[in-house]
Formats: structure tokens, C-alpha cells, sequence
């Protein structure tokens, strides 16, 4: 829904923009190379709409420097947009969107690198989540790490990561845990790694999407990861069987496997008769793990 953009130079930017049209188009996005507000947006470059239709709307930072600017870009159908907060690190918008009740606030954020930096921003957002009472999102690079265990090869400040998780219970947030990627910045031909990118919710967000998840996503040309906020359930169907060789070693295991196999009867072709014939034998497999205690082996 939101995207930020945090290059190093215009090169880097126009090749990570042609990858996300790659990605969505893989996606079955229908995409808008030449959209003329877009393009006017990033200077010229060829940015994508990431929606099937034109119904959206954008705001943005300008890029000044070697920032590369904040882009974020809404689903009108699905967040109605009432008012827009911007400095140079962060783009806030305000909104209703259908299905969470009360106001939504979607911090789209680029956190500066000096530590003072830092400390102005954590008590600007501070400040205005005080004032701005509704479901918080805030997400983007953080530029620092929380614990250690999240960089490799790099400097980790820990005077940074103190103030960053302060500012983190003080506004009463939650860090969503990430899966996919363990780290989302890769630098140094990868021998350098860090976790920088992250979302951070408040608990109003939490009681409503309990189940949300977080992932970082394979990168490509970016030295960061895409990160993904899903607020769905994805069904892959039942769990697989997971068979212990331990299970091998109880008494009466070759019965059971012997007997299911022969006492099977079944109809139809080759292929489904072997495949229930399987789900008959695993059945009886767990019947017999569940009713007969490991032995001190097994």
C-alpha cells in the first residue's frame, strides 16, 4: 500500500522502480508504466501504479540530497485519506480505512542517520501520536538495530538501540515479528547485514489483526528487502505428517505397517490408490504413536 524510497542515486532508484513494475506485474498487477502523475512525482522516472485501476492517490517528500525522498500511494476504494503530516523523515498520513474502526494513521518514515536526528524524530512521532488518537502504523528504515543479534559485520550503537526501544514502550508500540529474511539491509558484497526495516503497530492494531504477520521479502537490485504487512490468514491446507525414526523402534511397529498395507482395500486408478492407501497406513501409524508410550530407545 505504501512504498519508500531510500536510494542512493538516481541509477539505483530507476532500477529498483523497474524491478517493483517486474514484481507486480509477477503479481498479476495490471501496470501503468507511463502514468504522467507518477512520473511527475519521482522527477520523470518511470513509477508504477500498483493497482489494477486509477482510483488511487499519492503524497510525497522530495528528495533532497543523497535522500532519496518518501513516496506513499493509497487505494481510494479502501483508505479514504483526510489529512497528510510531512518533514523531511516522514509522511504521515490520516485516514479511515474500511475495516478498522476509528482513524488510521500510516507513518511512512526515513530515519536520519546522526543519533540527535534520531532523538528529534522519536519525540516528533511521540508528539503527534498524543495527538492523533486512532490504529498506528508506522513503518519504513529505522536505521537502527534493536538488540545486536540484528547486525553482522556492522557497528551496532547501543546508546541508538536504547532510545530507539524507550521510544518504542513510551508510544506503545509493538514490533511485529519478522519472518522470511532475518535481516533486510545487505551491504558489502552481503558480508555485511543489518535489521533496519521493520513495522511497528499499536495495540489498537493488535486487538483487531491479532493474527497479522510480517516478512521480508527476497531483494534484488535494492540493498534492502521489500516487507510485506499481511493482516490475512494464508490456508496451505493440513499440516504434512511428520514421521519419527524413533517410531521404528517400539514394539509391534512392523505389525502395524505390515497390516495396514495388506488389510487395505481400494478402488480406482493406480495413483489414488496408492495415495489413500499411504493416508490409510498413516493413520494407523499415528493411532499406534498416540496409545503406545516411547520405549527408554525410542
Amino acid at each position: 500500500m505504501e512504498q519508500e524510497f531510500d536510494e542512493h542515486d538516481s541509477d539505483s532508484s530507476s532500477e529498483e522502480i523497474r524491478h517493483t513494475v517486474e514484481v507486480g506485474k509477477e503479481l498479476g498487477f495490471d501496470i501503468e508504466v507511463d502514468n504522467p502523475i507518477l512520473k511527475e512525482v519521482m522527477g520523470g522516472e518511470d513509477v508504477a501504479g500498483c493497482w489494477d485501476s486509477l482510483e488511487f492517490s499519492w503524497s510525497a517528500v522530495e528528495a533532497t540530497g543523497r535522500f532519496g525522498g518518501i513516496l506513499s500511494i493509497w487505494d481510494n476504494n479502501v483508505f479514504n485519506v483526510m489529512e497528510v503530516i510531512r518533514s523531511r523523515y516522514y509522511l504521515i498520513t490520516v485516514g479511515r480505512w474500511i475495516g478498522i474502526q476509528g482513524l488510521t494513521i500510516l507513518a511512512n518514515i526515513y530515519v536520519p542517520q546522526a543519533p540527535v536526528g534520531k532523538l528529534k524524530l522519536w519525540n516528533d512521532l511521540i508528539n503527534i501520536k498524543n495527538e492523533k488518537h486512532g490504529t498506528w502504523i508506522i513503518f519504513g528504515d529505522f536505521n537502527v538495530a534493536r538488540r545486536p543479534k540484528e547486525r553482522i559485520n556492522s557497528q551496532f550503537c547501543s546508546s541508538s538501540s536504547s532510545a530507539f526501544n524507550r521510544f518504542i514502550a513510551e508510544a506503545g508500540l509493538h514490533d511485529l515479528r519478522m519472518g522470511g529474511h532475518r535481516f533486510t539491509l545487505f551491504c558489502g558484497d552481503d558480508l555485511k547485514l543489518s535489521k533496519l526495516d521493520r513495522y511497528l503497530v499499536c495495540s489498537n492494531f493488535m486487538n483487531q489483526f491479532p493474527i497479522a504477520s510480517v516478512t521480508a521479502l527476497p531483494r534484488d537490485l535494492s540493498d534492502h528487502c521489500l516487507v510485506l504487512l499481511s493482516t490475512v490468514v494464508s490456508d496451505f491446507g493440513p499440516p504434512p505428517f511428520r514421521f519419527f525414526s524413533s517410531w521404528m523402534l517400539r514394539e509391534g511397529f512392523d505389525g502395524v505397517v505390515t497390516s495396514a498395507w495388506i488389510n487395505f482395500v481400494g478402488y480406482g486408478t493406480p495413483d489414488m490408490i496408492l495415495v489413500v492407501k499411504l493416508r490409510y497406513l498413516k493413520k494407523d501409524i499415528k493411532k499406534m504413536a498416540c496409545n503406545q508410550p516411547p520405549t527408554r530407545n525410542g
